[in-house]
């Protein structure tokens, strides 16, 4: 069974959705938030699809890191995409923040996250009946 990772914050309405439609979810840390797994230290073990998660969750704290080539460098190696929650009216603004060479990325809008995410697991097919879109 494939794993969608997930970040402290990340609607609980998302991850219900996701069970529902066949996925496992596993919560992810930032390295100061304690939330779950580090996600630098995400293995081929894990069968991470996709991991999501409000953009400041992945912004580390010290200025010595950057974004991208540490905390994501495992997601980086593994070829997983992120998914980064960013309101629909800041996506330029997060487009012009975030620039991270290696790691597929995509920003969503909160009020859109299950089918943009669900587009992205599962191109092509719809969701099963009931579940919020």
């Amino acid at each position: 069974m494939k794993v969608v990772g997930y970040m402290e914050g990340t609607d609980s309405e998302l991850l219900t959705n996701l069970m529902l439609e066949g996925y496992e979810t596993l919560p992810l840390a930032n390295g100061w938030d304690n939330h779950g797994k580090y996600i630098a230290h995400v293995n081929r073990t894990d069968n991470l699809a996709l991991v999501v998660g409000y953009l400041h969750k992945f912004i580390p704290v010290s200025k010595e890191f950057k974004i991208g080539e540490d905390m994501l460098s495992s997601l980086k190696a593994y070829k997983i995409p992120v998914v980064f929650i960013v309101p629909k009216s800041k996506l330029r603004k997060a487009g012009k923040f975030i620039k991270i060479k290696g790691v597929r990325y995509s920003f969503a809008d909160p009020g859109n996250l299950t089918s943009n995410i669900l587009g992205i697991l599962r191109p092509g097919k719809k969701a099963k009946s009931g579940a919020k879109r």
